[in-house]
């Protein structure tokens, strides 16, 4: 799975990012994951996805849309997980 896609994030997304420490190469490696496998959630009202991958210690979220020159990054998030 390659991650070498464009990302487009606005000020206000960068800047949610960093304040949440969510790099660029976990935002690619989420939508690489959803692009490959079609795992994804459609919202047809903002004709946005919802993308999730699970790494070892943590679970990330992307939303985002499919752009001319990339994937426009609208918010993502994450939370530390532990697998029993």
């Amino acid at each position: 799975m390659s991650t070498d896609i464009a990302i487009i994030k606005d000020e206000r997304v960068t800047a949610l990012l960093n304040e949440r420490h969510i790099l660029d190469q976990d935002i690619k490696q989420v939508i690489a994951a959803a692009e490959a496998t079609e795992v994804k959630l459609y919202q047809p009202d903002s004709e946005r996805y919802l993308a999730k991958l699970q790494t070892a210690n943590a679970t990330f979220y992307v939303e985002y849309s499919a752009v001319p020159d990339g994937y426009q990054v609208h918010t993502a998030y994450f939370h530390k997980s532990e697998i029993i």
